[in-house]
This record gives structure tokens, C-alpha cells and sequence, in this order.
């Protein structure tokens, strides 16, 4: 199982091309499944990596790859990708058709789970190309119904989020991969105005905003050590600023959360267990750094997050792949959510602990978790 979106104290999950509801009293509670696009030969990798019981079999050889993200947009119309297809559900996920086809290189998931970002007045979704297409942000107006390009540029392989700050409704980014095409950045109308840009340090993927500071890590696999950077806000409009590393890791990191616990504000970061190597990386450094291992750590705002403590820390997966020539190994990841009562959700994926269980931390039980832990 893995972790969508939450809206109304609803928790969405997906289970393969499955969509349901989760809560920690019920589990896993199925609604409807997506439909495979009527494309001919070309949905054959989809078939493959989504349906039972090639998908099993493909789990036992590379490890579980994930295929389907789900984002909740209200008043049960939800919005879903897999492959190369965003589909739309407007009775809670019991029914769903394409509304619009992806780029031909996307991912599994078609975009990262990070790539839609629902306002009161409309939803944006980054695309997340891994050929030679543009960058491109969409947006729709009509609450998925249809989409039209809201910006698009080619200096960047492609952008890895879309989020409103919370302090200031601005809508912000991220881009990467390669040196000089990593920027974090805010939407001004269609215009990307960049707040930082240049090597691996403004790689982020996912940003955790609090009062005081934007937070993220380093997404780069190659690294001798992994970054973790907070930018405060008084510096958001300077010229040539840098953020301030705060922390540093021993892998990637993809997901970020903000939440409160005993009238703290904390920053969740969780790393990858990435296998293979970076295509983006300079030639010097074609490697992987990351180990096996993924992490959560959290850090407070009255630290100025600079004080980390790890949360948990799951083995990757061992597959038959990682034994037998070419065949490509899939990572372990750790996806991160807010939950109903306003703690903290886990969700490992391809761990050889926990894989696919969702992990609540109400805040009295964070609270006592980075209690009890010396900051890493």
C-alpha cells in the first residue's frame, strides 16, 4: 500500500492501480481500480507493472515498484496517475477515466507524488519527464477536468514539485536534476522567478514551510554526504543568496512534512534507499552513495533545525536482481503524511520491514519518539 493525499480527516491510499481509504481502525478499504488505457502495445509496460500477477512477479525479481499516485481534490473528485495517464474520479474513486495523457518518458508513477498542488481557485500538476520533453506545470480550472500549460521551460530536466506556502499563498517549485538546472523557486502569475540556483545544494524535491524558514534536503545520490538546508525568510528576495546547512544525511532526500507537536513546530524529512546509478551526475561521480538504508528524521524550529533526530531507519529490499546482470533494482522509499489528528503518518515502500503498512504517530507519541532520541 502506498500513501496519497488527505483531505477531510479521509487518508487516500493506493494498493497497484487500486484507489481506497485508509484508517488505522479499518486498513486498506478499496474503492475502485484504474482502468487500463486503450492504447495498444504501447500500455504493455503499464499491464506489466500494474496488474496481478505479473506485478508479484516483478516484485520478487526487482522489488515493489510504485505505480499509482492519488491526490484528493474534494468533494469526491480525486485525481490519480500511473504510466503515462492522469486520470479523474468524480464519486470518491469508484469510477475513473483519462483526462489527459503524460509524456511519453514518465516514470511508473507519471509524476512524483509532490507534483499536484490543489488552491481554492485552481490545480496545478508538474509534469516529470525523463527524456528530452520540456518542463512543463499544468493547470486546470475546472477541477481536473481539462488542462492547459501553465509554464514551460527547457533550461531544467524537469520540475519535482508544485506547493502553496501557507504563510503567504504563494505557489512555489522545484527543479532539478543536473548542475544549473536545480532551482527553488515561487510562481509570479506564469512566471518562474527563481529564489536560488546552481549546484546540488538547491536540488530539493519536496519543501516543508514553516514560519520562520522553507526547509528541505538534497536529492542527489552521489554526494559524500547529503545536505539539509533551511532558508529563512528575510532572505527570500536577495540576490546570490544561499541557504544555510542546517544538517546533513547519508542519502537522498524526497519527502518533507510540517507539523505540531507540544506547541512545536517540527520539519519530517525522509531519505531514499536508492539503487542504480545517477544519469545527471558529472562524470567524475557516477556512483551511489545511499546505501540501503531509509531514514526519517525530524528537527524543531526552536532548534533552527539544526538539531536532527532519526525517527526510523528501514533496509531496502533484497531482490533477486540485485544477483543476476543487468536487471534493474527498484529503491526503498518513505512517504509522509499529516495525519487526521494532526500526527504524523509513515508509509515505508520496499522495505524488508513495514513495506506498505501505514505507521501513525499520534503528536503525544511523536512527542515522546524525539524525546527519547539523541539529535543525530
Amino acid at each position: 500500500m502506498k500513501l496519497g493525499g488527505t483531505v477531510d480527516d479521509v487518508v487516500y491510499c493506493t494498493e497497484g492501480t487500486t484507489v481506497g481509504r485508509w484508517a488505522e481502525e479499518t486498513g486498506f478499504q478499496p474503492r475502485g481500480t484504474l482502468p487500463v488505457p486503450d492504447a495498444g502495445p504501447t500500455n504493455l509496460p503499464f499491464s506489466l507493472t500494474t496488474r496481478w500477477p505479473t506485478r508479484r512477479l516483478l516484485e520478487l525479481l526487482t522489488g515493489s515498484i510504485t505505480t499509482t499516485n492519488v491526490w484528493p481534490l474534494g468533494d469526491d473528485a480525486l485525481l490519480a496517475t500511473a504510466d503515462r495517464w492522469l486520470f479523474r474520479s468524480t464519486d470518491g474513486g469508484r469510477s475513473w477515466r483519462v483526462v489527459r495523457d503524460l509524456p511519453d518518458s514518465s516514470g511508473p508513477m507519471g509524476v512524483l507524488p509532490t507534483s499536484v498542488c490543489v488552491t481554492d481557485d485552481a490545480v496545478y500538476l508538474a509534469e516529470y519527464p525523463l527524456g528530452d520533453d520540456p518542463a512543463r506545470v499544468l493547470v486546470s480550472h475546472d477541477r481536473g477536468e481539462s488542462w492547459s500549460t501553465f509554464h514551460e521551460r527547457t533550461d531544467v530536466r524537469h520540475f519535482h514539485s508544485v506547493a502553496t506556502d501557507p504563510y503567504s499563498g504563494a505557489l512555489w517549485g522545484t527543479t532539478g536534476d543536473a548542475e544549473g538546472e536545480c532551482i527553488v523557486g515561487r510562481f509570479d502569475g506564469d512566471r518562474f522567478e527563481t529564489v536560488g540556483r546552481g549546484g546540488q545544494d538547491w536540488r530539493a524535491v519536496e519543501l516543508a514551510f514553516t514560519e520562520s524558514a522553507v526547509v528541505w534536503g538534497v536529492d542527489s545520490a552521489y554526494l559524500d554526504s547529503v545536505g539539509l538546508f533551511r532558508l529563512d525568510r528575510d532572505r527570500f528576495d536577495r540576490d546570490g543568496v544561499e541557504p544555510e546547512r542546517v544538517g546533513e544525511t547519508d542519502a537522498p532526500v524526497f519527502y518533507a512534512e510540517t507539523l505540531t507537536a507540544t506547541d512545536e513546530t517540527w520539519v519530517v524529512l525522509s531519505t531514499a534507499a536508492e539503487a542504480g546509478v545517477d544519469s545527471t551526475a558529472p562524470a567524475s561521480m557516477r556512483r551511489n552513495t545511499a546505501g540501503r538504508t531509509a531514514r526519517v528524521l525530524a528537527a524543531s524550529e526552536r532548534t533552527g533545525f539544526e538539531q536532527w533526530h532519526e525517527l526510523f531507519a528501514f533496509g531496502r529490499r533484497r531482490t533477486v536482481s540485485e544477483h543476476v546482470g543487468p536487471v534493474p533494482t527498484t529503491g526503498a522509499y518513505v512517504f509522509l503524511g499529516v495525519a487526521p489528528d494532526g500526527g504524523l503518518l509513515v508509509n515505508p515502500f520496499n522495505t524488508s520491514a513495514a513495506h506498505g503498512d501505514v505507521l501513525h504517530l499520534s503528536p503525544a507519541a511523536f512527542d515522546d519518539l524525539v524525546g527519547g532520541h539523541d539529535a543525530a
